[in-house]
């Protein structure tokens, strides 16, 4: 990671500049500084991925990894070299997804979604010694707990959630750049975290193809193989203040019956919370 140590040190950076002959101007680099719009939302440690291309032609100039703080203290920046525009990103709780191509980042087949805010910035004039750019993340992916009640009812279970859960969809990613959902088969089957309790996590959706799938477990009483299924869509649409095309996405908290296959469903606005903080 790149620090500029000190103020002087940056004055003396940008009058070299300067004294360049005028004709070569271009040879002299630009400097990208950020300030995050929400960075009270968010502990300082967490780390920031951030990339920048040229525009239009999306040509890659620089990449590095930092932290909040040092972002908003403006003690790191990007060194580009000068052009009319420039584009990129920024990506936080990325750590167990991977990039695919330049903009988009996903998770694989049997893995659960990541944390992952964004913030995405184009037509940024990069032909000063410096320009600072305003940014803010977004919440593009969904964390679902859900909670089984009344399964003690089940005879020869013990008393145990007689099923294990298989969560599908048609969504891996996020293009971060867009926010535009990445298309492709996602299949993750959380553990039982504690007594009926399950958690999981879902980037924004391309479709409303989310399903939960419940398979008996043969040794707690039920035969083997699908023993039932629910469009998650379904259920969340009942609160009308969640939906897929939201800024940011809200958390669902879903107690379910199953033995009557009631619901109850509760929408969490991650914005009251405290400080997020990703473990790296």
């Amino acid at each position: 990671m790149k620090r500029l140590i000190t103020l002087l040190g940056a004055g003396c950076l940008l009058l070299s500049c300067h004294n360049l002959v005028l004709e070569n101007r271009e040879v002299c680099p630009s400097l990208l500084l950020f300030d995050i719009e929400n960075a009270a939302a968010f502990d300082g440690v967490n780390h920031v991925h951030i990339a920048a291309y040229s525009e239009p032609e999306t040509l890659f100039l620089e990449a590095d990894t930092t932290m909040v703080t040092d972002i908003q203290d403006q003690s790191f920046y990007m060194k580009v070299r000068k052009s009319d525009a420039v584009m990129g990103y920024g990506v936080m709780g990325y750590e167990g997804a991977r990039k695919e191509g330049d903009f988009c980042w996903v998770v694989d087949k049997g893995e659960d979604y990541v944390p992952l805010f964004r913030f995405a910035y184009d037509k940024i004039p990069a032909r000063e010694e410096s320009v600072l750019i305003p940014v803010e993340f977004v919440k593009d992916f969904t964390r679902v707990t859900l909670r089984f009640t009344n399964y003690d009812i089940f005879e020869n279970a013990y008393g145990r959630l007689p099923f294990h859960l298989r969560i599908s969809g048609n969504t891996v990613g996020i293009d971060v750049t867009t926010g535009i959902p990445v298309k492709g088969e996602f299949l993750f089957e959380p553990e039982e975290e504690a007594e009926g309790v399950f958690h999981f996590t879902v980037p924004r959706q391309a479709d409303h193809s989310l399903t939960m799938e419940l398979y008996g477990i043969p040794e707690l009483g039920q035969e083997e193989g699908l023993t039932d299924s629910f469009n998650l869509w379904t259920l969340f649409r009942q609160q009308e203040n969640f939906s897929w095309e939201a800024k940011n996405l809200s958390d669902i908290y879903l107690e379910f019956d199953y033995t009557q296959v009631k619901f109850h469903i509760t929408v969490d606005a991650w914005e009251k919370g405290g400080h997020l903080l990703f473990d790296v």
